[in-house]
């Protein structure tokens, strides 16, 4: 063994050792089985008296789903009040088992949690050329859903779904099926594409349907970047976050080295900052960035910038983990299966 290979392999170890309690916790965060769990304890209460022990259970699976939707991003409001609302009732007197199911699977069905097997099928002709390589920001808020196409592009599993998603009928309108929302066709007219981007209309069109699905204007408010990358994911992959704001350098280190060598395979990742005058990452938030590569030997990240996705930009690891720690951007992938 050379010595830079037991120079990066002795960094490697290091990072996981320091790190993996902030790695822990981004991967337990899996929001669809803590959904489908207290969905399943509520419907098993339906057919039995609410004693102690089972509002005691009942209890414990609203919590593990209140802090799963937490470390993956807290986007989800009506949830979030559904689980209080199960907790509260349950003190009150006031449970019922048939109305709190019924609650969940209304707001989850906005929240990109519970969809149905995706089957495109849709009118008009594929894209014969690759989708999501080359849109460039146009809006303050196409930040997210540019960057999350981009780093869906960059993986060959990504990169079906994108030509899956989109087509293009003969007056140049496109048509649009998202994964997590499978029951729903947008439809995206060429007139309005430039406002979610330029440069690659097929994969405006699919941020645009993103904009739709959420309801909001890319003019005025940004995309929650855990729920897009559900979103455009379905059931293809899993989403985890690791939030800066309580990791240390070391833990950050750690996620990343620990994704490496699956980015661009199996890993579609973005991460959060602040883009430089010159639009290089620097520390802050508000802004969504996609990572493109991790070289563990030279311990660098290369990613883009959705203001202009042609430049690659690369920044050394222990840097942007020292910068990044204890700020509000977090770091976000989808594991495809």
């Amino acid at each position: 063994m050379t010595l830079t290979t037991l120079v990066r392999h002795s960094i490697l170890a290091c990072a996981l050792i320091f790190g993996i309690a902030g790695i822990a916790q981004a991967a337990s965060g899996d929001i669809d089985n803590a959904y489908r769990q207290l969905v399943q304890t509520l419907q098993q209460s339906r057919n039995s008296s609410t004693d102690t022990t089972t509002r005691e259970q009942i209890t414990q699976t609203a919590k593990n789903f209140q802090d799963a939707m937490q470390r993956d991003g807290g986007a989800r409001p009506e949830l979030t009040a559904d689980a209080h609302n199960i907790i509260a009732s349950l003190s009150d007197g006031t449970f019922n088992a048939a109305a709190s199911v019924n609650a969940l699977r209304r707001d989850a069905r906005g929240s990109v949690i519970e969809s149905g097997k995706w089957i495109p099928s849709m009118p008009g002709s594929p894209i014969a050329n690759p989708i999501g390589t080359h849109l460039n920001q146009r809006s303050e808020g196409d930040c997210v859903g540019i960057s999350v196409v981009k780093a869906f592009s960059n993986t060959q599993r990504g990169a079906a779904i994108l030509h899956q998603a989109v087509t293009q009928n003969s007056d140049g309108s496109y048509n649009v099926s998202l994964p997590g929302d499978p029951s729903s066709v947008y439809r995206l007219n060429p007139g309005e594409l430039d406002q979610f981007g330029r440069g690659d209309p097929g994969a405006a069109a699919v941020v645009g349907a993103m904009f739709q699905y959420f309801h909001k204007d890319p003019k005025q408010g940004a995309l929650p970047t855990n729920k897009v990358m559900e979103l455009l994911a379905g059931h293809a992959g899993e989403h985890d976050r690791l939030a800066d704001a309580h990791s240390t350098p070391g833990q950050i280190t750690a996620y990343l080295l620990q994704h490496a060598d699956g980015v661009g395979s199996r890993y579609a990742m973005v991460f959060g900052g602040k883009p430089a005058r010159n639009g290089d990452w620097s520390q802050g938030d508000g802004h969504a960035f996609a990572i493109i590569r991790i070289d563990i030997a030279n311990m660098t990240l290369t990613y883009t910038n959705p203001w202009n996705e042609a430049t690659t930009r690369t920044i050394a690891i222990n840097d942007l983990a020292r910068q990044a720690a204890g700020t509000s951007a977090d770091f976000e992938t989808v594991t495809f299966h």
